[in-house]
């Protein structure tokens, strides 16, 4: 896509103009179109009470068709969930019982805990750099371990894992792959059959900039109908309008654990967003964000700060973590500018996406010079 493309998605992002928003690992703001979805819920519940129904179900099926789509999915592999917790937790409860849990050191908590919660053994992947090598991994699986959680990219040093690499190695050993995409969802390409995911689990929020209260699950249709999940409810079954309260069987669909009425505005939100990434396409998106973090990275160079992030092609996303000594404080000097960062891992945490330009790396740039320059203690 060309600069003046860019700049016209750009102006759907009223809240660019109040801020320079570099933390997309963190919460993005929303496009206009996104909100007006979520929204509209309100207004036709506020003028017509619940005679929408039926026309509330059809939408939220357009949206799991468009979350579908981002995701190389079938509609039937999806399901919508409250974030990703609420996800790891039914995957979790899903394979109960399955064996040890192989995993990466600096997991956010929402892939960890859920599987402690459920009474997994888990084992931990030590970095190297940084870098989690899939040659690494193979040999801490041994014969106990029966499931692989990963994050496609770590929200504390933005290294990017090869899941098609790691998926053809799961399968291989037989072992179950779930992944959390929170922090590749929208910025990165995801294609969840091709990469062999069995489990996928992902807030919308970030990269993906549907706000808070829908997030998506993706169950491969090789396991539909071999689990059983630990939450049910009258929406669960495959026709719910019989009110059958003696029912066992659940319908072979990830929709499944939408047990009973959804959050429909939330979840609207989210297939407007779905549909504005598929029309931009997210490859595009990919180039663009590495575009901006070649730009950065250029910049960065020149006022002498290093980063904790690897910045190798195969491994980069669009987080880059610059070092600092103290990275709370230097975020709070930035949002006093108007920079809106996070302070994670080594240091400040900053996320580029498409509707960022070079402007707004320049105001990070200059803030990052103030607060960060050498000699300068933050």
């Amino acid at each position: 896509m060309k600069e003046k493309d860019w700049r016209k998605v750009r102006a759907l992002f009223p809240a660019l103009k109040k801020y320079t928003f570099v933390n997309a690992a963190g919460g993005a703001p929303l496009a206009r179109p996104v909100a007006e979805a979520g929204a509209a819920y309100y207004k036709e519940a506020l003028e017509h009470g619940d005679a929408y129904w039926e026309n509330w179900l059809a939408r939220m099926e357009a949206s799991r068709a468009a979350l579908a789509r981002l995701i190389g999915a079938a509609p039937e592999e999806v399901g919508f969930t409250l974030n990703t917790s609420h996800g790891m937790s039914l995957i979790a409860g899903a394979l109960k019982g399955r064996g040890t849990v192989l995993t990466m050191r600096d997991e956010f908590p929402s892939s960890t805990l859920p599987w402690l919660n459920a009474g997994f053994r888990l084992k931990f992947a030590e970095p190297r750099g940084g870098r989690y090598p899939v040659e690494e991994l193979e040999k801490l699986l041994t014969p106990d371990v029966k499931v692989l959680v990963t994050s496609y990219v770590q929200y504390r040093t933005g290294f990017r894992q090869d899941l098609e690499a790691l998926g053809r190695l799961c399968r291989r050993k037989g072992v179950a792959f779930v992944v959390n995409a929170t922090q590749a969802l929208g910025a990165m390409p995801v294609d969840a059959r091709k990469a062999g995911i069995d489990f996928m689990a992902f807030s919308c929020f970030k990269w993906t900039m549907a706000g808070y209260g829908a997030a998506g699950l993706y169950v491969s249709r090789r396991w539909l109908k071999r689990v059983r999940f630990p939450e049910a409810g009258w929406r669960s079954v495959a026709v719910p309008e019989t009110m059958d309260n003696t029912a066992r069987a659940m319908k072979p669909a990830a929709s499944a654990v939408e047990a009973g009425c959804v959050h429909f505005p939330c979840i609207f939100a989210l297939g407007e967003a779905a549909r504005l990434l598929n029309r931009l396409g997210v490859r595009n998106i990919r180039d663009r964000i590495l575009e901006l973090d070649a730009y950065l990275e250029k910049g960065l160079l020149e006022l002498g700060l290093e980063t904790a992030t690897p910045l190798d092609p195969e491994c980069r996303s669009g987080i880059t973590i610059i070092k600092a000594e103290d990275p709370a404080r230097a975020v709070a000097a930035l949002e006093r500018r108007g920079v809106m960062t996070a302070a994670r891992g080594a240091g400040v945490r900053v996320s580029l996406h498409f509707y960022n330009d070079r402007s707004d790396v320049d105001r990070l740039l200059a803030g990052l010079a103030a607060v960060l320059r050498p000699g300068r203690r933050a």
